[in-house]
């Protein structure tokens, strides 16, 4: 992952989760210090550090300036570099600073692969009414999918009464530049998530449901689509 607005998505949601990270003091090395983000200021383009409890160690990653950094979100194993480490003062105790990561590697293990929907023009999931004698659909934003399902934001005033475990008949899934499919899907989880601007939202993790293989087909294509244009953007950028 190469854009800056993604790492420092998913650097704000280690930072909330408040998860530990191992920092590696060399590619293989075994000797790590305990750390977790104090805070990720993009404006500077500076990753604050919790500093750690061994005092050889720290000195030792401050003499190297860089170290390898690892952890987990959402169950995925995160790893990143820091570079130009230094030593500060943050909010009266002790800490590293870092530059922003310019990459963050996860490595997913799952069955289908996953890639973040675009949120300018946005895939949708239109979801037929859940109680009996009502007529209103319920239209949600994708926030990834995969051939095997997908996420949702569910918005802060929608009262639907979604939980895990439901099964929900004739879903309609719009793409953008492609086509609408129709397909069930069951709801696996629902957690909370940090959005790019910093608001939460709940996430609702959803399995497809005997998808048949032309849908199949034609989410994997857009899927190919999104990296391709992720691609071109990257490109675009470096000039």
């Amino acid at each position: 992952m190469h854009s800056l607005t993604e790492v420092c998505f998913f650097l704000n949601g280690i930072m909330q989760e408040k998860s530990l990270i191992s920092l590696h003091l060399a590619r293989n090395s075994h000797s790590a210090i305990l750390s977790s983000i104090l805070a990720v200021d993009l404006q500077k383009k500076l990753l604050v550090l919790d500093y750690g409890i061994n005092e050889t160690l720290n000195q030792m990653a401050l003499k190297s300036g860089m170290l390898r950094c690892v952890t987990s979100h959402n169950r995925i194993r995160i790893e990143f570099d820091c570079n130009n480490l230094q030593h500060i003062r943050f909010e009266g105790r002790n800490a590293f600073s870092a530059d922003l990561p310019t990459s963050l590697k996860r490595l997913q293990r799952r069955n289908f692969y996953r890639i973040a929907t675009p949120v300018a023009n946005p895939a949708t999931c239109v979801i037929p009414p859940l109680r009996q004698h009502e007529e209103v659909f319920l239209t949600l934003n994708l926030l990834d999918i995969s051939r095997g399902g997908m996420a949702l934001i569910d918005r802060p005033d929608t009262d639907a009464p979604l939980e895990a475990g439901m099964t929900l008949e004739h879903c309609r899934i719009e793409l953008p530049e492609f086509d609408t499919i129709e397909t069930t899907v069951r709801i696996v989880s629902i957690s909370m998530a940090i959005l790019s601007n910093g608001n939460t939202c709940s996430r609702i993790g959803c399995e497809f449901v005997n998808l048949s293989e032309k849908s199949g087909t034609l989410i994997q294509r857009y899927i190919i689509w999104l990296e391709q244009q992720a691609r071109k953007f990257d490109t675009k950028s470096h000039f």
